[in-house]
């Protein structure tokens, strides 16, 4: 009965999003038995063991030298293959630990990758850089604060901060605004406007790129010595890098010494799951690798472990009109007799509520009634349906294109009891009720005998809450509880606490121990996996995204939600359901729906319509209650 921050997570479960449910234990990728749990640099001979680990086309991919293209579709072993290869490196002697760096773009990612490394190369990963893009250029600039022009111990700037210094600047907070608005495109005001930051010792969240590729330009005795090093860089989702992030890594793999440049560079990804143009990363940076890098080999993994064969299929067919990569090949390894039933369907609700209770009650119906509600209601026998044993809260995902498509699901499971998490693709640092927090948590005196971080945000949202009006105290509370997991992570390290939030997304805040549904938005469920998935919304209107008066979409518009529904219909291991309204109140009107023409790609053959769960009888709900 405690409120749900007070409450210690459960030690005994795995976490969620790194189990293998009970439905898809998953084998070894090439049939063989798992490895013992001993570090492989441990065995004799460590190669050998490394690459029995992988299948004939990871192991090719892991073995080549020089600069290396790999395109990866969805569940083919892209982290496996990118962690085995770093560790073959290093087991071979061809590199040494601390010449190791790993690029990623989550600090999920970077978790996971450092977990994997760990098993494989034991003690010796510590060595390891693994980080993401911005979390390099923050250590960059972190090590050579005086060359950049910063202040030892510079802190980075959140939104609230960064609006403080621009109002200071422009005389007002709304002049404060436009000239925040302004400098993402006038190269003189975001000069001043950085340097008005720099004078307060703050670096704002752009800056933590801008700043190196300008340093590593002016002071090439810095850039060399980060090329020697780094000798070895790895890069996933290659596919997701922008302009400056690929600048940043041009000049750390620059030619020399005598070594071409891009000798020890590694790339990994897709480009059929590029969704972030709108944050400006460019999928051309992917497709002009071999161009960049003329010696660099180019390699394929076309063996998907995680999905149903029905579920690869249609992914394929759907994003086929957008590939950018023709005649491409994606193989279900997993075969159609190890899903319970046919894992993919599809339907059309009148409305948006409609479609919220139609999905709460198919997790129900799998997970054979989820509460109380629904075994009085009759629309769970207590038993999971369809053969679905073993599955889970923590199983199942709600995946949307827009954030107000969020506010039916969540009503849809409140109502039928069902518990659940909801994360955006946005930056943590911008969630509501997080800047009040943290402001709150500053203001804490060092003197405070609540050290522990967790205990300190604890006390700051009591605090907040009490004293602010109830629609803010309702978003105080929401975003306590998104920041407890990485409050509990940071232990005592309040300023490990305060960066990561300026830097991190707020997907990476999920909670892996939770038993509860998770919702999310379509970018931000890239790099997950679930048994189940309910992709909501694949409507007109919504999939490809139509905003009034945004008449002219840019070229490549259409393509990229193309493959935004590739990337959410991939999340699914086993279960797949797609759902759409026949019509949706959007911005405050009803306007008519009804399935997204990128549909009509897909064989009808494989889309089968579930139908609703019919209410129990009440002489066969008094004998489930007896």
């Amino acid at each position: 009965g405690k409120p749900a921050l007070d409450r210690e997570p459960a030690l005994d479960r795995k976490p969620a999003l790194d189990r293998k449910p009970a439905l898809d234990r998953k084998p070894a990728l090439d049939g063989k038995p798992a490895l013992d749990g001993k570090p492989a640099l441990d065995r004799e001979p460590a190669a050998a063991v490394l690459l029995a680990g992988l299948d004939p086309r990871q192991r090719a991919a892991a073995t080549v030298t020089g600069p290396l293209l790999v395109v990866a579709g969805p569940g083919t072993g892209k982290t496996r293959t990118l962690t085995y290869r770093i560790a073959l490196q290093i087991a071979e002697g061809r590199v040494r630990p601390g010449e190791c760096l790993a690029i990623t773009f989550t600090r999920r990612a970077a978790e996971e990758m450092r977990e994997r490394l760990a098993a494989l190369a034991g003690p010796a990963a510590r060595l390891i850089t693994v980080t993401t893009f911005h979390g390099l250029g923050l250590q960059i600039l972190r090590e050579n604060a005086a060359a950049a022009g910063l202040a030892d111990g510079f802190g980075v700037a959140d939104d609230a901060a960064c609006l403080a210094v621009a109002t200071e600047l422009a005389g007002s907070a709304p002049a404060g605004r436009r000239l925040l608005a302004a400098t993402a495109g006038d190269a003189d005001q975001r000069a001043a406007f950085r340097a008005a930051l720099g004078g307060r010792g703050l670096v704002d969240f752009e800056s933590l790129i801008e700043l190196p590729v300008a340093l590593l330009r002016r002071e090439p005795a810095v850039a060399s010595a980060l090329r020697q090093r780094w000798r070895s860089i790895s890069v996933d989702e290659y596919q997701d890098v922008d302009e400056r992030q690929y600048e940043l890594l041009r000049l750390l793999t620059a030619a020399q010494d005598g070594q071409p440049g891009g000798a020890g560079l590694t790339v990994i990804g897709d480009p059929d799951q590029a969704i972030y143009s709108f944050r400006g990363s460019d999928v051309a940076f992917f497709l002009r690798f071999t161009a960049d890098y003329p010696d660099a080999t180019t390699t394929e993994l076309t063996t998907n472990y995680r999905s149903a064969p029905a579920v690869v299929a249609a992914a394929l067919q759907a994003v086929a009109p957008a590939t950018l990569l023709p005649g491409r090949v994606l193989h279900a390894a997993r075969a159609a007799g190890t899903v319970p039933r046919a894992g993919l369907g599809f339907h059309e609700a009148p409305d948006e509520r409609a479609e919220a209770d139609w999905i709460a009650a198919e997790i129900d119906r799998l997970l054979g009634g989820a509460s109380f509600h629904s075994l009085d209601s009759g629309r769970a026998d207590g038993h999971a349906q369809d053969g679905w044993s073993g599955l889970g809260l923590a199983d199942v995902a709600v995946l949307y294109r827009t954030d107000a498509q969020a506010g039916p699901l969540t009503q849809g499971l409140t109502r039928a009891g069902l518990p659940f998490q909801m994360r955006s693709h946005d930056r943590l640092a911008r969630r509501a009720g997080v800047a009040e927090i943290v402001a709150e948590m500053r203001h804490t005196t060092a003197g405070d005998d609540t050290p522990d971080v967790r205990d300190r945000m604890r006390a700051a949202v009591r605090r907040l809450a009490r004293l602010a009006p109830p629609g803010n105290a309702a978003d105080i509370r929401a975003a306590g509880e998104i920041l407890l997991p990485l409050a509990g992570r940071c232990g005592q390290d309040l300023h490990r606490f305060f960066t990561e939030i300026a830097v991190g997304a707020e997907a990476d805040a999920l909670d892996p121990r939770a038993e509860a549904v998770t919702l999310l938005t379509l970018h931000a469920a890239k790099g997950l996996e679930f048994e189940a998935v309910f992709l909501a919304g694949c409507e007109r209107g919504l999939l490809p995204l139509w905003i009034p008066g945004d008449e002219e979409r840019r070229p490549g518009d259409e393509a990229e939600e193309r493959r935004l529904l590739f990337v959410g219909m991939t999340r699914a291991r086993s279960l797949l359901r797609l759902s759409c309204a026949a019509s949706r109140t959007r911005y405050g009107s009803e306007r008519p729906g009804g399935p997204s023409p990128f549909l009509a790609a897909i064989d009808p053959s494989l889309l089968t319509r579930p139908g609703r769960a019919r209410p129990r009888s009440p002489a066969a709900r008094q004998l489930r209650l007896i």
